[in-house]
């Protein structure tokens, strides 16, 4: 099988964004949402382009500057898209043994305006988060309660549910609603080097190495300081897998993977951003 360098991969994924962009509608706070992305012109995805392609053969460790060039073509890609799916889990590594795991799904349409993301945790805690023209709404098994975000101040309904969905919920948001200004793992991102590439779920992935932290909202004080592992689908740069390792006493771990199975522009009709008996129970 021929190789295929990095610069030819970044170009196809930015010239694939450069299509979906130009179909966009500028930036909205108004009765369409506060997560509605601007329209990127032809000529800006060609600079990103030429600003992070590096020749560098698949295969082989590549420079930090190759490293971030991937994740913004990554980034890039998933700004463009029209619509995105995927089904995941994240499974939560602590102390000697102990270890929990959780599914999620997430549905995303850009126009119109649809959104979804449920989570259900191994102790039977259920999470659903979804968008009607109107507001976000967050549904949550543990209180019984659901809480309504409008339009244009509804981002809580994502920021806010970081830690009881493992962090799950803001990674792939952050890339989606690229404008929004959401914080995940992924903004806060810190790439060392790009790793020997390695394949997960069958796919070529980029394996980028960092670090990655927390910030205090009112001061802007780091805490919570862990490394970050990506994992970047080499063919679509869609993210295939996230790790992230805090520091730990000897012989115990403290460390998060969160795995997705993703689809980009899947064809999406109304009913899949309705909430379902099986999405609560």
């Amino acid at each position: 099988m021929a190789t295929i360098s990095f610069a030819t991969l970044t170009v196809r994924a930015l010239v694939r964004a450069s299509v979906y962009a130009s179909a966009r509608k500028p930036a909205s706070r108004g009765p369409s949402g506060a997560f509605h992305g601007a329209r990127g012109p032809l000529a800006r995805t060609a600079g990103i382009a030429i600003a992070v392609v590096a020749l560098t053969p698949v295969g082989t460790a590549y420079a930090a500057e190759s490293a971030a060039g991937i994740l913004d073509a990554a980034r890039a890609t998933y700004a463009a898209l029209k619509s995105y799916s995927d089904t995941g889990t994240v499974t939560e590594e602590f102390g000697p043994s102990a270890r929990s795991q959780h599914t999620f799904t997430t549905r995303f349409n850009r126009e119109p305006r649809g959104f979804l993301f449920a989570m259900h945790k191994e102790g039977g805690d259920r999470l659903v988060v979804w968008a009607d023209p109107g507001a976000f709404h967050v549904w949550w098994k543990a209180t019984g309660a659901q809480t309504d975000y409008p339009n244009p101040n509804n981002s809580g309904a994502i920021t806010l549910n970081d830690f009881p969905t493992v962090g799950a919920i803001t990674k792939m948001t952050s890339l989606l609603y690229s404008k929004a200004g959401l914080v995940s793992s992924l903004s806060n991102a810190t790439l060392l080097e790009g790793t020997p590439m390695e394949d997960i779920a069958g796919q070529r992935c980029y394996r980028l190495t960092g670090t990655t932290k927390d910030f205090y909202g009112q001061s802007g004080r780091s805490v919570n300081t862990r490394t970050l592992t990506i994992w970047i689908d080499a063919r679509t740069h869609l993210v295939r897998q996230i790790r992230e390792e805090g520091p730990s006493a000897p012989g115990s771990r403290n460390r998060t993977t969160t795995v997705f199975e993703p689809l980009a522009n899947p064809a999406l009709g109304a009913e899949s951003f309705i909430v379902t008996a099986e999405m609560r129970n």
